[in-house]
């Protein structure tokens, strides 16, 4: 897959120009990359860029998920309050491995 497809997630692709020094860039939704041939492989940024946009989509998710249940806790049953206990773990589980950096996979 090459760095342009990322366009379709909300990145955008820097290329340098033909006969200069190398150094293309993704960038997007708060993360960039720099292409360094020899150094980085374009799938491994391809990779990276689409769990980070998956764990970005999660976050997003999360952050109104937490707010309506923090509303509705109060009404809400024992088996729905363990459903948003095990949401709460996943979503934290998500938000250390976005903090981390670490873009081995797209999360839980």
């Amino acid at each position: 897959m090459p760095l342009e497809d990322l366009t379709e997630l909300g990145y955008e692709v820097f290329r340098a120009p033909e006969g200069s020094a190398p150094g293309d860039m993704v960038g997007g939704l708060g993360r960039q990359w720099m292409f360094m041939p020899g150094v980085h492989d374009e799938e491994t940024i391809v990779t990276e860029a689409k769990n980070h946009k998956k764990l970005y989509d999660k976050l997003t998710q999360m952050q109104q998920y937490f707010g309506d249940t923090y509303t509705n806790w109060p009404t809400m049953t024992a088996q729905q309050k363990d459903t948003a206990m095990r949401n709460a773990m996943r979503a934290l589980s998500n938000l250390t491995r976005h903090v981390r950096n670490d873009l081995t996979s797209e999360g839980v």
